[in-house]
Parts: C-alpha cells; structure tokens; sequence
C-alpha cells in the first residue's frame, strides 16, 4: 500500500508544471557548472600549474641556502608554503577567491636604515625567518564572481522541495481525496512516509541525471582528473544531497497539514526557507562580527612598531651607541656578542610570531563561532558539510594553518637538531653565526606537506541527521492530529 500511494504521487508530481520547470532548470544548472569550473581559465589546471610553480621555487629555495650552510637555512626559513588545490571545488566553492592561498615567509636582511648606521660597521645580517598571513590576492573574474556549484544547486533544489510539498496534504483535503485514502485501514504514518518516498524521488532522480551529466563533461574535459578519493567524497556528497532534500520534505509535510490552505501552507513554507538559507546566517554573522570586532591591521602594526622599537632601545639606546649591547659584531670567537644578537632576534622574532598569529586566531575564532552559531540552519550545515568532502571554505584554511605552525616548529627543531652535530658551532640559536656553517643535504631539510582531514564534516553531517529526525517527527505529529476534511 506504501508503494501504491508513493507511485500516485510520483505519478502527480510529473503531471505538473513545477516538474517541468525543475526538469529544464536543473540540467542548465548542472552544465553550467561544469562549463565554469571544467573549462574555465582560472580553474583546476590554472590552479594546480601555480601550485607546482611555488613547490619547486620552493625545493630551489632550500637547495640554494642548504648549499651556504645551516646557519643560513635556519635564518631564511623555507619558501612560500601554498595550499594545494582541490579538484572538486565545483562541487562546494566555499568562497575560494577570498581565501588566501598560501603563507608567506618574510625576511629582513641588510637593513640599511638611519637609525642603525655606525652601530656594527662592515657588517649585515639577516634577522629570523617569520609565518606572514598575507589576505588573498585573487581576483574577481567572471568565473570566480559566478559561483553556481553544487552547494548553490543544493539551495536551489531544496526551493523546488517547497513547491512540490505545500499542498501535498491541503491539496489532498480541499479535493477530498486524503478522506477517501484514510477510509481504507492503513494508518496515517504509511501515508505519510509514502508521500515522502514519492516526493523525494520525484525530485532525487532528476538530480542524480543531473549529476551524472555534469560528472560527464567536466570528465571528458579532461582539466580535473579523478581519483578514487574524489569519486568516494562525491559519493557522499549526493548523500548529503539527500539528507538536504529529506529535511524540507518534512518541513513542508509539517505545514502541508498544519494549515487549512495550500496558499497558507506555501507562504510559511517561502517564508521559512528564506529565513533558514538567508537572513538567520546574515544575521548571526553579523552579530558575531559586532560582538568581537577585530582590531585593524593598521593598530596592529602601529603596536607592533611600538614594542619592536621598545626592544630597539634596549639593545641599542642611540645615546650610547658605542656602549650598545649590539655595538659588536656576532662571530665564532666573540660568543658572548653573538648571544646578544641571539636574545635581540629572538625577543623581536617572538614579537612578530605572537601578534601575526593573534590577529589570523581572532579571525579564525570569530569564523569559527559564526561558523557554530549559523549552524542552526539546515541550510548552511549543508552548505558546510559539502566544503568539508570538497576541502573548500575556511575550514579547509583553519586546518592548513594549523598544519603549517607544526611545520614551522618541525623546521626550527630540524635546525637545532642539525646544529647539535656540528662540534665546531657554538650553537646559538638564531644567529647566522652562531650555528654551524657547514652545508646540509637538502634531501634531509624537512618538506611541508599538507593532510587532508574531513572532520569538519561530522559535526554538520550530525545535525542533518538530527533535523531529519526532528521534522519528521513534527510532520508525524501534525499529521496524525490534522482534519482530514
């Protein structure tokens, strides 16, 4: 009897004009999406071009210096580190373009400014390596600007959820059949659960050809290859398609026999959706954005100039420039100068580490809370758990960061651990002249390599779970205490 009721719906549903319009605007979509993201120029294979560009300037980088000794290894650092990109970012764009794709090292060598003339003559040096968190540089090209990924078709699919629903119960009664159906002994859950079953396949087959036609273009491009990593997560991707679908199914069962009237029932269906997948976002967002505002690059570095000039005077008061703590050069046979300048690009190389780090964790923690509090949208925990099989969007960075903090004291342990074997160093860490000046084998210099991780994914796929259960229970409930006339 389930399966009877199901057919008679689906059987409804493609009788009718929505149908239609779904059935032609959800294959444009779906090209569209893979027009933009397979044969776009600024897509994967632009992307991953750039990617092998800065690893091999990088692998350079490290040979060249490995070359001129530890000493100088240790004080330049590696290259820029980029974050590799991912080949299914049509899937979930997650705002790529504003995101930065890597993280840069700066360095600080020769300084030739006034204020330093007369106070070590004939000699440079190069101050420590530090992490830079530079803001995205990419730009706003049609292809980036026009963002119709599978997350978008998601959205636009759940709106097409509404339309075939509001009147799935209210139409039923205003035509007298729901009574006729309930006169037959079947309870009021079966026809329930049938009106689902006919509904979401109704609206999952069309999506599935959908899919298959984008997966088949973008394949025949041949500018995103596929391993059998991708084919798992784009499995679980139309997982969470579905579960998306489920939810406003049930959503809109819920208002289909809580109101007298199909035109009712839409208007707080429209209204719902509008509110789950736009304003409760917009507004959380910038609610979060109000209460922990974010000090601005420019107070930050004005205060960072403030104790970096503290330090500055300490070492070498302008006074006492011949009595300055810095007034002797760094070398092997003066170890107690080149302690000194070991405590004085120390205390400024923690200066600059702990204030570019506090200001990317203030912004990673006020995403992130956003990122919590938005997740009581149905909506946009589908939104989230696509970036997460995609490894897209700002949790995808937050991991890379993390990833590349490990790296820079993997890096820096390397240095030390190489030094200790040098007996002819004075080892005094980080002064070029105070480590070991004997070249490294750059095969051993330790390579940053980035890990995907999906455990972003748990706790949105967790709350689609829990929506569906919720509204199907509020759809129940509706539905066995509704007026079948």
């Amino acid at each position: 009897m389930i399966w009877h009721i199901a057919k008679k719906e689906i059987y409804h549903n493609l009788m009718t004009l929505r149908f239609v319009l779904m059935i032609i605007l959800l294959p444009i979509l779906m090209i569209a999406n893979a027009l933009i993201y397979g044969f776009g120029d600024n897509g994967y294979t632009a992307e991953i071009r750039d990617y092998n560009r800065k690893v091999d300037q990088g692998r350079s980088h490290i040979e060249k210096y490995a070359a001129q000794g530890l000493g100088e290894l240790a004080m330049t650092g590696p290259a820029e580190i980029p974050k590799r990109p991912t080949q299914l970012k049509f899937c979930a764009d997650g705002a790529d373009a504003l995101i930065p794709h890597s993280i840069t090292i700066a360095e600080r060598i020769n300084w030739e400014r006034p204020e330093y003339e007369g106070l070590v003559e004939n000699y440079s040096w190069r101050e420590l390596w530090s992490l830079e968190y530079l803001p995205s540089n990419h730009g706003g090209d049609a292809t980036t600007l026009i963002k119709i990924d599978w997350v978008f078709i998601g959205i636009f699919m759940s709106f097409f959820v509404i339309l075939f629903t509001f009147d799935a119960i209210t139409g039923e009664r205003v035509r007298g059949t729901l009574s006729l159906m309930m006169s037959n002994p079947i309870p009021r859950g079966q026809v329930l659960f049938a009106k689902y079953l006919g509904t979401f396949f109704t609206l999952i087959i069309p999506l599935l050809i959908g899919v298959l036609m984008n997966l088949l273009i973008i394949y025949l491009s041949g500018n995103i290859p596929f391993d059998s990593g991708s084919w798992l997560r784009i499995l679980g991707m139309i997982g969470l398609f579905a579960l998306h679908i489920s939810i406003f199914i049930f959503l809109g069962l819920f208002f289909s026999s809580r109101v007298s009237n199909a035109i009712t029932s839409l208007v707080w269906l429209l209204l719902t959706w509008v509110c789950l997948a736009f304003i409760f976002p917009s507004l959380l967002g910038l609610f979060v954005g109000t209460l922990d505002p974010i000090p601005s690059i420019e107070r930050i570095s004005a205060e960072k100039r403030l104790q970096i000039a503290n330090i500055d005077d300490e070492f070498r008061p302008a006074e006492l420039v011949k009595a300055a703590k810095l007034s002797e050069a760094p070398s092997v046979d003066n170890p107690s100068a080149t302690r000194r300048w070991a405590t004085y690009f120390r205390e400024r190389s923690e200066v600059q580490t702990r204030m570019a780090d506090a200001r990317v964790d203030q912004q990673l923690r006020q995403v992130q809370l956003t990122r919590e509090l938005t997740q009581i949208s149905p909506t946009v925990c589908f939104q989230y758990a696509m970036e997460g099989l995609a490894n897209t969007g700002i949790a995808s960075y937050m991991s890379f960061v993390k990833q590349v903090r490990r790296y820079r004291n993997t890096f820096i342990d390397f240095i030390k651990s190489e030094d200790r074997g040098d007996p002819d160093s004075l080892h005094i860490y980080p002064v070029r002249e105070g480590l070991s000046q004997k070249p490294v084998n750059p095969d051993v210099v330790p390579r940053f390599k980035e890990r995907i991780s999906h455990q972003s994914i748990i706790f949105p796929l967790g709350l689609l779970i829990l929506f569906n259960i919720l509204f199907f229970i509020a759809a129940q409930l509706s539905f066995l205490k509704c007026d079948l006339k």
